[in-house]
């Protein structure tokens, strides 16, 4: 096929009706592409950030990020509501995380001296590693997974008690109950860390 065959075969495409099923499948398949690349774009760098709070090591909170995304490409035809994508991306991460946390991997918590730079998604993350104390950290990582989970997600992810219990399946009291807990169980992990009022 010469040169000029290709060009009329791409114009050829181009005149076709969109009902044409090859046609639609191709463009379907290039917005879907596109539609996780900007998702992706938007939710790598909070994902990791997020998952780094849950496990507490840099890589194994790469290894979170990197199975969120996976599970969100193989799944992302079941997304069917917009509104709801920061959800369903905080929603397979937070399983991701908890399921890595099930498995026993021992934990390493961040120190003070979290200084290496990171190849991983970059000055956000090696910020926090700088920015959060050494023990507001370790205290986070003495918490039960679902008082840290419910934490981050309010207090770092800036998500309302409603969001919260869409992502956790939980009530809206159910999660402020949990919230409160969470936060009296973090200022006893504060006050053995030497950090009162």
């Amino acid at each position: 096929m010469s040169a000029e065959d290709e060009v009329q075969s791409v114009a050829f495409l181009q005149r076709m009706p969109v009902e044409s099923p090859s046609v639609s499948a191709h463009a379907s398949a290039n917005e879907r592409e596109a539609a996780f690349d900007r998702l992706f774009e938007e939710f790598a760098s909070p994902i990791y950030n997020y998952a780094l709070r849950m496990v507490g090591d840099p890589d194994r909170a790469a290894d979170v990020a990197q199975d969120t995304f996976i599970k969100a490409y193989r799944k992302f035809d079941t997304l069917t509501d917009e509104t709801s994508v920061r959800s369903w991306i905080y929603r397979i991460a937070t399983n991701t995380a908890i399921d890595q946390m099930r498995r026993g991997r021992h934990t390493v918590p961040l120190d003070e001296t979290h200084d290496q730079p990171d190849s991983r998604p970059g000055p956000e993350a090696q910020a926090i590693g700088r920015t959060l104390d050494g023990r507001i950290q370790r205290a986070l990582l003495q918490l039960r997974p679902n008082h840290r989970q419910a934490l981050l997600l309010s207090d770092v992810e800036d998500m309302s008690e409603r969001q919260i219990g869409e992502l956790l399946g939980m009530s809206y009291g159910a999660v402020r109950t949990l919230l409160c807990r969470a936060r009296g169980e973090m200022r006893r992990h504060l006050g053995a860390e030497g950090l009162t009022r």
